[in-house]
Parts: structure tokens; sequence; C-alpha cells
């Protein structure tokens, strides 16, 4: 029998002893000495239950929202007002993973995660990790857009602290309007943003571009790794 039901058949047994006039005092403490425990292992159940619903929904090494969790939270912003959509892809992370194991790789993206919900709590935005080194956000189509997802670059391209190393990842971001998209949906704004990303990764990466826009000039820099210079 299920926790629940078992639970709920014994508070059932458990009241109607309680209930009655000639119930003895032991069978008093037997009805309650069976109810207690069933009690508590639901109460157990009920909190396994959730940490895997929390694990299901935050991503273990970013702590950001997972894909699905993200896109809940993105249709909630969406549903508020016109919203810009960013897609964020890593753009030396292999070369980082491959030469350093995954524990450096786990760093990377662990800083990363931690730069976006940083940015993401400033700017009234939803930032998640859809999978691999690929991130999204979402966040109110407000004045300033350019040179908030400016200051976004800034942040995911700074050079990270590993151990006695600087690894430096950078970041191709991709963003899209949902108010120029025929059918504004989080999906829709995903495609036009990933398109846009790539049009930053054919162009040399490290950079950042708006559908439908000029994209914006940066330098182009190679993925570097640094070795930190240690204070003497």
């Amino acid at each position: 029998m299920q926790p629940a039901i078992r639970t709920c058949a014994l508070l059932d047994r458990a009241r109607a002893d309680l209930g009655r006039p000639d119930a003895s005092p032991q069978q008093l403490r037997t009805a309650l000495a069976e109810v207690v425990p069933a009690v508590e292992e639901l109460l157990t159940r009920v909190a396994d239950l959730q940490g895997q619903l929390d694990q299901a929904r935050t991503c273990p090494v970013t702590a950001l929202p997972t894909r699905s969790a993200w896109t809940a939270q993105a249709q909630d912003v969406l549903a508020a007002g016109p919203a810009a959509v960013l897609l964020a892809d890593l753009d030396a992370f292999k070369p980082v993973n491959d030469r350093f194991g995954h524990a450096a790789g786990d760093a990377v993206l662990a800083a990363v995660g931690a730069r976006l919900a940083e940015w993401a709590a400033a700017e009234g935005a939803v930032a998640g990790r859809l999978g691999g080194d690929e991130f999204a956000v979402i966040l109110p189509d407000r004045s300033g857009l350019s040179s908030r997802i400016t200051r976004l670059h800034t942040l995911l391209t700074a050079p990270i602290a590993y151990h006695d190393l600087n690894l430096t990842v950078g970041a191709s971001i991709g963003t899209a309007r949902t108010a120029d998209l025929a059918h504004a949906t989080v999906s829709a704004a995903l495609k036009q943003a990933d398109a846009a990303m790539y049009q930053v990764k054919g162009r040399g990466r490290r950079g950042r571009r708006l559908a439908g826009i000029v994209p914006l000039r940066t330098p182009a820099l190679l993925a570097r790794v640094l070795p930190l210079r240690k204070a003497a």
C-alpha cells in the first residue's frame, strides 16, 4: 500500500478509535503508535520527492535553473510584456575542459553561473543553463538593452581563477526581441537568438549580436590560459 494511502487509513482508524466511548487506554495508545511512524515515513517521502524536484529544476553545477525550469519562468516573463532573449555560448570551454580536466570545466561553469545570476538579479532577468556550455537569459525589453548586454559580455569574458591559473573562455551572445517576432514565444525567440549567436561565431567569436541589427564590434581575442602571477 502506498505510504499516503496507508497513513490515511491509519488516521481514519485512529480517529474512529478515539471517538469510541468504550475504547480502552491501551487501544488508544496502540492506534497512536501506528499513526506516528506512518506519518513520519510519509513526511520523509515528501522531503525526498521535494529534493528530487529541486534537483530537476536546478543545475547542480551552476545553481541556475535547468532548461525546463528556465523555459517555464521565461514564459511568465514574456506574459508580462515584451522581452529580450539572450543565448550565450562559451567559446573556449572545450579546450579548457580537455586540457585541465572536468574539475576545471565545472569550476568555469560554476563561475559563469554565478556571474549570470548576479547580472540577472540586477537586471530583473531570469538566467538558466540549457545544457553543456550554453546559457539562456530573458529580461524585460527596456531602453539601454545594448549596454546591458555589453555588461554581461564583459562579465562572461573576464578571467576565471582556478588554483594557480587564470582561465579565459569568452562567450558569443545572440539576442532576439520578442517585439520583432511574428509569433512572440520563448521558442521562437530562442531560435532567433541562436541564429544571431552563430553569426557571432562565424565572425570569429567573442562578441554579441542583436538579431536583425548590425553587430556590435569587439576586438577578436584568442582564447587563452594565463598563469596567475602570485605575490612574492
